[in-house]
């Protein structure tokens, strides 16, 4: 009876949580999207505007990275469902900071350094709140989801990827139809719907069931013993493989926007329907990539994706002639 019981509430949190990946989605697609667009929007003629890009790239996940390091110590003090709550609110809060940079420039002619000083700082906030909670969130997921974790999860990215290009390009459009001197006003609109969702998905974690946490000590080990066994260890190869892959990543990745709408002089929406584009093959595949990683494996995945996604940006060389 109380397995029944179990099943049922993982059964239900399931479901919560493709609801709650729909949210985030929402929360994606007008909010965290638009975060680039935006600084460069306030920063329009300000001649550190891309070191400002570079600095908001970089700084706020560097930062948000490393706020995991002291994760464990909070997951073994409280419910990971309430921590979720917690600190999705304070991330949903936190765009209230990122109007703020906005608006002072706009209504009180704040000066746009200081207007993108302040940005940087309520982003850094905003991605270290939703970066801490990332590992707190896979640990519950994955106790919930006890079999065919690939198709589960990857249908749940699928429907947040789907909704989150759809109310992209929706905002886009949006953004679109707005006369040059209201486009921040139009920023501002969407970041408040990003808090609005953003808010929803933190009140539903409360309602998910949180199996008894289980802390494994053979799991746990230090920095220095991650060096050491980087011979061996097929997770510190993992490792070493995303952060080189996301090293080379964030190498130009900033400058992607500023180049589409600066140099190639893209509209609003124009520049949406390439991001959608590339979301949208995403989510094509999505399912496919999940079957296929539950029937062969995830390291066969990594190795044929991670030398064809390399190819990518040199089709980018071509796009200025």
């Amino acid at each position: 009876m109380i397995e029944k019981r179990d099943d049922e509430l993982r059964e239900n949190t399931k479901k919560l949580s493709i609801i709650e990946g729909g949210f985030y989605g929402i929360h994606e697609g007008v909010g965290l999207k638009y975060i680039a667009p935006f600084a460069l929007a306030i920063g329009k003629g300000n001649p550190y505007v891309i070191t400002f890009l570079a600095i908001l790239h970089s700084v706020p996940s560097l930062i948000g990275n490393l706020s995991q390091l002291y994760t464990n110590h909070v997951i073994n003090k409280f419910g990971r469902k309430h921590i979720l709550a917690f600190f999705v609110i304070l991330q949903s809060l936190a765009w209230f900071s990122v109007l703020l940079s906005g608006l002072l420039f706009l209504k009180f002619n704040f000066n746009s350094n200081l207007s993108l000083i302040l940005l940087v700082i309520s982003y850094t906030f905003l991605v270290s709140f939703g970066s801490f909670v990332n590992p707190v969130w896979t640990s519950l997921m994955k106790d919930i989801v006890v079999d065919k974790n690939g198709y589960y999860f990857g249908r749940r990215t699928m429907i947040s990827g789907f909704v989150a290009l759809v109310s992209s390009l929706l905002a886009g459009i949006f953004l679109d139809k707005l006369s040059q001197n209201k486009i921040l006003m139009g920023f501002s609109l969407l970041f408040f719907f990003a808090f609005i969702f953003r808010l929803f998905s933190g009140i539903s974690f409360l309602f998910h069931y949180d199996p008894s946490f289980k802390k494994v000590g053979s799991n746990y080990f230090s920095f220095i013993d991650f060096v050491r066994e980087y011979k061996k260890s097929n997770f510190v190869k993992f490792s070493l493989f995303i952060s080189f892959f996301m090293f080379s990543v964030s190498l130009a990745s900033p400058f992607f926007i500023v180049y589409m709408l600066e140099d190639l002089k893209f509209s609003y929406l124009t520049w949406t329907i390439i991001s959608v584009i590339g979301s949208l093959s995403s989510l094509i595949f999505m399912s496919f990539w999940g079957n296929f990683i539950d029937n062969h494996g995830s390291i066969k995945t990594i190795r044929f994706t991670g030398v064809v996604i390399s190819l990518i940006p040199i089709a980018w060389i071509f796009t200025y002639y």
